[in-house]
């Protein structure tokens, strides 16, 4: 049951890159223009949403440092809050925060491909869901070939990703008129509606979502104490340049009249800059993105399932590591299969509606375990580490959580309750092994 540390620096940093680099960047700018209008904001939505998953990244590897395991959330919440805590975590992880964002993904994937393709030959949802589950079990296949192998596949396609997405958004700056469309929303208003300054940021949230990645392989990872962190951090940072980076590419392509309230942001701008051949543009640099973010999540979720398994808290042959291949090979093969059900199901837009409240609750929860480390009396900086980070990201997030929960019930009251169920589908689960485990 003992993991194998073969992820160095470099992968690690582009495990988080991958992990939070989305389809978010892709569709959110139009949205938040539509809430802030012609204000600096729309910029430094996207600077202080980099700075709140920073102050995240940070809190995470304090926890790291001390809780050097495998698992993320469920690994640093078992010793403070004990195991039903951690165990709805590791459950949150596998439902909301894995297995339906892989299979919402895949089948995202075929949307885009399918313009790439002859056309009609994804016109009916069962071929659909069948090649969305064609390709979940390849980039599977690719993942039980070996932790080296996976985590080397991993970093070249977000290189990759990260190498279209430069390159676009300079390309779209050198080719339309950034400084006269830039200029009105700089001189804009520096004080928006608060309300709507607030829903931006909880859209620009989700886009950073995923900054935590690294904790999830910490058992993998070499020099835990120092690569850890430093992945969590360089990444996150890296990210944020990155959006900020698209976000002028975006704001200056066009004029904001053109833009507010759009969902197909990247597209429009595509066409700004490159004319038709735009569209295609657009479908491959979301593809990769995509392919990116399934396989970051596709080394990361199956970790949890092994440390939970690891404590009696979930199958024991999750637990089971592949000595020749160096992974939790059934762990992975138990995630690649919840998601093939989720995409047969392919009724599942309510567990993505639920998930950004359930796994940002926990990841507020974990860090507030920061609160119970005793007073190091030989750290001068224990007060702004220990109490002051953890307070201001609890306080933020506790706000966030708050309206996004008043905004789930009021426009999806049913996939708000559904969500809620699925989470407390968990109950007569962790009672079961709980059970067993006393009996061992």
């Amino acid at each position: 049951m003992q993991l194998f540390r073969e992820i160095g620096l470099l992968s690690a940093t582009l495990l988080v890159v991958g992990n939070i680099i989305g389809i978010g960047i892709f569709t959110t700018t139009g949205l938040i223009a539509a809430e802030i209008g012609n204000s600096p904001w729309l910029l430094g939505v996207w600077i202080l949403g980099g700075f709140l998953a920073l102050i995240g990244a940070a809190c995470y590897s304090l926890l790291s440092r001390k809780i050097p395991q495998a698992g993320g959330e469920y690994a640093f919440l078992y010793p403070t809050y004990g195991p039903f805590a951690a165990f709805l975590a590791g459950w949150a992880s596998l439902i909301f925060g894995f297995s339906a964002p892989i299979a919402a993904y895949a089948l995202a994937l075929i949307a885009y491909l399918s313009p790439l393709l002859p056309s009609g030959l994804f016109e009916h949802s069962l071929i659909q869901k069948g090649t969305a589950g064609l390709i979940l079990l390849g980039i599977s296949f690719l993942m039980v070939l070996g932790l080296r192998f996976g985590s080397r596949f991993h970093s070249a396609i977000t290189l990759l990703t990260l190498g279209l997405i430069i390159g676009f958004a300079t390309l779209v700056l050198l080719r339309t008129p950034v400084l006269q469309n830039l200029e009105p929303i700089l001189a804009g208003n520096l004080s928006p509606d608060l309300p709507a300054l607030g829903t931006a940021i909880v859209m620009v949230m989700f886009a950073y979502s995923g900054w935590n990645a690294a904790v999830y392989v910490a058992e993998e990872i070499r020099r835990p104490a120092v690569y850890i962190p430093a992945a969590l951090l360089l990444g996150t940072v890296f990210v944020t340049a990155i959006y900020v980076w698209m976000n002028l590419a975006y704001l200056g392509a066009q004029s904001l009249t053109q833009i507010e309230g759009e969902i197909a942001i990247a597209e429009i701008t595509a066409l700004a800059a490159f004319g038709p051949e735009g569209r295609v543009i657009v479908n491959i640099l979301v593809l990769f993105a995509i392919l990116s973010s399934i396989t970051a999540m596709s080394i990361a979720g199956p970790r949890v399932y092994f440390a939970m398994s690891r404590n009696h808290l979930f199958p024991a042959w999750l637990a089971e590591v592949d000595e020749e291949r160096r992974i939790p090979l059934k762990a992975i093969c138990f995630q690649t299969a919840v998601a093939l059900l989720l995409v047969a199901i392919g009724t599942f837009r309510w567990l993505l509606i639920s998930s950004g409240f359930i796994l940002l609750l926990f990841s507020t929860l974990t860090v507030s375990t920061l609160f119970m480390v005793r007073k190091e009396k030989d750290n001068p900086y224990f007060w702004v580490l220990h109490r002051f980070l953890p307070g201001l990201f609890v306080l933020i997030n506790a706000v966030v959580l708050a309206v996004v929960l008043v905004s789930a019930v009021a426009s999806n009251p049913s996939e708000t309750i559904a969500g809620g169920v699925t989470l407390l589908v968990a109950l007569p689960v962790y009672f079961y092994y709980k059970g067993k485990q006393k009996n061992l």
